[in-house]
């Protein structure tokens, strides 16, 4: 009877004593549960702020960017010491070409914002246009000089200097593209195409320059006045793309620094997909710990 006695009791004693050693782990459980919770609240707080902080500190930089005002901008750039010999030629051209009532407008050209590559591209087209215009002035000039073979032939050789700088102009358009990144002046080696390209376009207009400079007609010193503003919008460029640092810092203020450009190419992304992968890794991240505890 005793012994009937005995194994009941102890079955109480060993679930008692199951349910004691049950209760500590129960409450680590629950307090690492608490502290987990707590702490995927502190990191979405976190998070949160971060981004809004990034937000209003890039609304803040765009607000102050020369990009939001096109007439500024280009009149700051061409006003730059050392860009340009006739800065009046520099800002005419290119603001004239921007704010041309052109149906339909390139794909290029932005008419609330404007960014270093447009100008550029701004200034090459007034040299194109000048150019342009010149090739095909040009077979009624040598007409009109059909009785001065020397002349004649001299205007012959511009034509054909002409052709090529629009070509060479040409093919520094093709290298920024359609719809340039705003940035990709930024690329060393593209500078230096286009500088050579510029360059070459430069050097043909002098030389015709220098060959008009031997006639006296009338008509070719017309020709001659508008050669010079052609050679004269090719130095503008050129002289955009030499001070290209310069024209990135007045744009880009305050991002000279690393912090800055870290910021602004983190802008490049969506700000709320970066959100919500780092809120998920970091909550796997705590899944973790729960299931080892």
């Amino acid at each position: 009877m005793k012994q009937k006695m005995d194994k009941p009791t102890n079955n109480s004693l060993n679930e008692g004593l199951l349910h004691v050693q049950n209760q500590p782990s129960s409450s680590r459980f629950k307090r690492k549960l608490r502290s987990v919770l707590l702490l995927a609240i502190l990191f979405t707080l976190i998070i949160v702020t971060i981004v809004s902080l990034l937000t209003i500190f890039k609304h803040k930089i765009e607000s102050k960017s020369l990009s939001n005002y096109p007439l500024d901008a280009i009149q700051t750039v061409c006003w730059l010491p050392n860009l340009s010999e006739n800065p009046d030629s520099c800002v005419n051209s290119i603001a004239s070409f921007y704010y041309a009532d052109v149906n339909p407008p390139p794909l290029w050209l932005n008419r609330d914002r404007i960014n270093p590559s447009q100008i550029l591209m701004l200034s090459l087209h007034a040299s194109m246009n000048e150019l342009f215009d010149l090739s095909s002035s040009a077979p009624e000039t040598i007409v009109l000089h059909s009785n001065k073979p020397k002349t004649k032939s001299l205007l012959k050789e511009c034509q054909g200097m002409f052709k090529f700088s629009l070509i060479q102009l040409n093919e520094s358009l093709k290298s920024l593209g359609d719809d340039p990144d705003e940035k990709i002046l930024a690329t060393n080696k593209l500078v230096w195409d286009l500088q050579s390209w510029i360059g070459e376009a430069q050097g043909q207009v002098e030389r015709c320059i220098d060959w008009l400079e031997m006639t006296e007609s009338t008509v070719a010193a017309e020709m001659k006045r508008r050669t010079r503003m052609c050679q004269q919008y090719m130095r503008n460029s050129r002289g955009i793309l030499k001070n290209v640092d310069e024209i990135f810092d007045i744009f880009y203020p305050g991002t000279g620094s690393v912090f800055g450009s870290l910021i602004l190419e983190f802008f490049q992304y969506d700000l709320y997909v970066w959100f919500l992968f780092l809120q998920y890794l970091f909550l796997f991240f705590l899944f973790c710990l729960i299931l080892r505890s």
